[in-house]
């Protein structure tokens, strides 16, 4: 498993989005602290968080980065059903960021598949 961190258009790393993958190729978006999206590899399939799925316009840009979509088809994508509405975030009360430096490996229990990677914390 590892993270990664979404790239920019102009190739840096971008701080505070992230990619989580795990060895069963599922991935994670992470904005901040929270989980926003979750790719399911084995039956490719994809589910939002109910209440940071739209939160802000970087964290839209990015999302849609991830899912490798125009950001206007997203809406679209949830109002035909195709992507579904969940609570990612409901159990993550052991999972804390700091930027100072503390350990990442909280974090590497969520997972993901994802391009736009550039650096990756084991």
């Amino acid at each position: 498993m590892y993270i990664s961190n979404m790239i920019s258009n102009h190739g840096r790393k971008v701080p505070n989005q992230f990619v989580i993958t795990c060895d069963n190729s599922d991935a994670y978006f992470q904005s901040y602290s929270s989980i926003i999206a979750r790719r399911v590899d084995a039956t490719d399939t994809v589910e939002l968080d109910v209440n940071f799925w739209n939160y802000s316009k970087t964290t839209s840009k990015y999302l849609a980065r991830f899912l490798g979509v125009l950001n206007r088809e997203i809406k679209q994508k949830v109002q035909s059903g195709e992507y579904k509405l969940v609570n990612l975030n409901h159990n993550r009360g052991d999972i804390k960021v700091n930027q100072q430096g503390e350990s990442l490996e909280p974090l590497i229990n969520f997972a993901g598949k994802a391009g736009n990677l550039v650096t990756s914390y084991n």
